[in-house]
């Protein structure tokens, strides 16, 4: 007979369970409004729009917050595209195909440089749409814009979906008004930007507490002197009542891009703007205190002398809320290390110091809080935050120690308690679950293989354990330029951080500053064996966690293969230099918008370099793309010019 206890405690926690409260649980949905839609140029007109519906919840179901993920592929029926374009995504009509036309921009696409990308590459982009809340519900027409005069045989496979998390608001939305939507020419003195954007007056709603600004800016054009608007830096004041609340420098660095490396000078900062980037808006509350408040946009001063045409692309939609809905309000945004999304590959593998994000969403500043951290299978930990966060303000919270790991796939978990000190009244959105792999495992002895380019003053090369001892460094007071340097280290057991540190922001190469020629490093074994290899086009740098064991599983898919195309901005003639693991057959393509213009086949080759003739192509940007036994190991585009 079973024994009465056991058969109580079961149906104990049977009730438990079933009695658990569902509002603890979050709630979401997914939206999706395009699915995998080829998206191409018009180059008749300069804008293609493909045009789409999602279902979204009525207006009777409550939404905290929602996410816009857009995604963009290697398309399987064409090439795909090449070019940096910026395109617009905007809400159409709501209310199904007779219903009201709205046309709200949400988001500003800025495409990559893709021809270096292969068939499987796809990347995913990331905003908060949350103050549009109002807007999708039911049917909604999700219009994307894609901009640019590149041919019908290149283009892009895009997503876009949207992520809500059903509950209560963060706070009543009382209203809202489109302020600026436009392009608006900048630098020209018969156009003054500043008769375009004029100052505008808002009503108060009733019980209305802060205004919020939501501002979609960019800058394009090349004019001179300054390069206006896409290679200028130039500020934007923001000002209620004559006063200024917000004054930012419109400038972006893009040598850190996530996305790399690109086709074209994707290293370069530009007008508020990278390639490959969804831009985040910049949200702007202030606080309502009387029946009408003046808001105005105010750019720096600044007249063109030389090919006006400079603008700067600008949407901006003002919000009025009530106060928000809780006192004590926190929210874990995001996981950032560790974490195996490829959009924070700059910061991961890591072995020490986990990042995470945390967001106020309470109308009390934020000052302290509970964070506890643990990987599955290992001993939980805690840190207590303290600061000062102000409402819908962000902060990134390095939490401390190593990062505990077993080989191979981890899960990592993160929770947020006591936001000063209280008891969190929205805690569905207090933790999250990032899935990341362990560092590679290495022997004790290893060389560290490091060829200069020209131009060593730039680039540092370091290792430090995890107790931040400096272990390694080549700087380039012992740096020669173009020049091997191989060395050899006996590591001790334990976790360390080799760092790639460049100060021009340009990597070991980058094709449109030949004249830097190019350099490697790599990770070998005693016996020659590549553990890691650096990507030399990496703009800021690199950095690299690897534990060293007794025993280590070693990575066995790393390239062995060194293969480098230099240069990539000439007149006439490239180098191909192809070193494999053994002999092989293969063939190099040149290809220009997708159509292949040359091949040269090769049989039995394993070192070698080859010396591409181009000097009767006509003048334009080409694809060279490497086929080893049927396999690409190399796609970059080159830029040949005469002049």
């Amino acid at each position: 007979m079973k024994p009465i206890y056991t058969t109580l405690f079961f149906l104990s926690l049977i009730l438990l369970i079933g009695c658990q409260d569902p509002s603890k649980e979050k709630i979401t949905k997914v939206i999706t409004s395009h699915e995998n839609v080829t998206i191409i140029c018009n180059p008749s007109k300069g804008n293609n729009l493909f045009s789409s519906w999602g279902t979204f919840p009525n207006k009777e179901e409550s939404i905290r917050r929602i996410f816009m993920e857009v995604s963009l592929g290697h398309p399987d029926s064409i090439d795909i595209a090449h070019w940096d374009y910026m395109d617009p995504i905007r809400i159409g009509r709501i209310g199904g195909t007779k219903g009201d036309t709205l046309d709200l921009e949400i988001g500003k696409m800025l495409t990559p440089y893709g021809s270096n990308f292969k068939k499987d590459w796809r990347w995913r982009w990331r905003i908060d749409v949350t103050d549009l809340a109002s807007i999708l519900r039911d049917s909604v027409e999700i219009t994307y814009n894609h901009t640019g005069y590149e041919g019908a045989n290149v283009g892009w496979d895009l997503n876009i979906s949207f992520d809500l998390e059903l509950g209560d608001p963060i706070a009543e939305q009382l209203s809202y008004r489109k302020l600026y939507d436009g392009g608006f020419s900048y630098g020209n003195p018969e156009k003054p930007i500043s008769a375009s954007l004029t100052p505008k007056t808002i009503t108060r709603e009733k019980g209305s507490e802060f205004g919020r600004l939501r501002i979609l800016h960019t800058g394009h054009g090349m004019d001179k002197p300054k390069g206006c608007s896409e290679f200028c830096s130039r500020w934007r004041e923001v000002l209620v009542d004559d006063n200024v609340i917000d004054h930012r420098d419109m400038w972006k660095e893009c040598a850190d891009n996530n996305l790399y490396p690109q086709g074209g000078t994707w290293i370069f900062d530009r007008a508020y703007w990278c390639p490959g980037d969804l831009q985040a808006p910049d949200v702007i509350d202030f606080p309502i205190t009387k029946d009408t408040h003046t808001i105005d946009f105010e750019m720096e001063p600044y007249t063109a002398e030389e090919n006006i045409q400079a603008y700067e692309s600008i949407s901006a939609i003002l919000f009025q809320y009530g106060q928000p809905a809780k006192a004590n309000d926190v929210s874990l945004e995001q996981i950032l290390v560790p974490n195996n999304a490829p959009e924070l590959n700059r910061y991961n593998p890591a072995n020490v110091e986990p990042k995470i994000i945390i967001k106020n969403l309470g109308r009390d500043v934020l000052n302290s809080l509970t964070v506890t951290y643990k990987t599955k299978g290992f001993e939980e930990k805690t840190f207590e935050w303290t600061g000062e966060l102000e409402f819908y303000e962000e902060a990134i919270i390095v939490l401390p120690g190593t990062i505990d790991y077993a080989f191979g796939e981890n899960q990592f978990n993160v929770q947020l308690e006591k936001p000063n000190g209280k008891v969190d009244q929205w805690p569905q959105d207090n933790t999250k679950t990032s899935v990341f792999t362990s560092p590679n495992e290495m022997p004790n002895k290893v060389v560290i293989t490091y060829q200069s380019n020209n131009a060593p003053e730039d680039n540092t090369v370091r290792i430090i354990d995890t107790n931040n001892k400096l272990i390694y460094e080549k700087t380039p007071a012992n740096t020669l330029k173009n020049t091997l340097y191989k060395d050899t280290l006996n590591l001790n057991l334990g976790g360390y951080r080799m760092t790639l540190d460049d100060t021009a922001n340009n990597g070991l190469e980058f094709w449109f500053n030949p004249k830097q020629g190019f350099g490697y490093l790599q990770i070998s074994d005693i016996d020659g064996r590549v553990l890691h290899r650096f990507e030399s086009d990496c703009g800021i740098g690199e950095q690299f966690d690897f534990t060293v064991n007794e025993n280590p599983k070693i990575d066995r898919n790393v390239e062995q293969s060194l293969i480098k195309l230099y240069p990539r901005r000439i007149r006439k003639n490239t180098e191909l230099l192809v070193q494999l693991e053994e002999f092989s057959d293969g063939e190099i393509q040149i290809l220009k918008d997708g159509a292949l213009q040359k091949t040269i086949p090769f049989k039995k080759v394993k070192d070698k370099t080859f010396d591409i003739d181009m000097s009767s192509f006509e003048d334009g940007r080409y694809v060279i793309e490497l086929f080893v036994n049927g396999e690409s190991k190399l796609k970059q585009r080159i830029s040949k010019q005469n002049k």
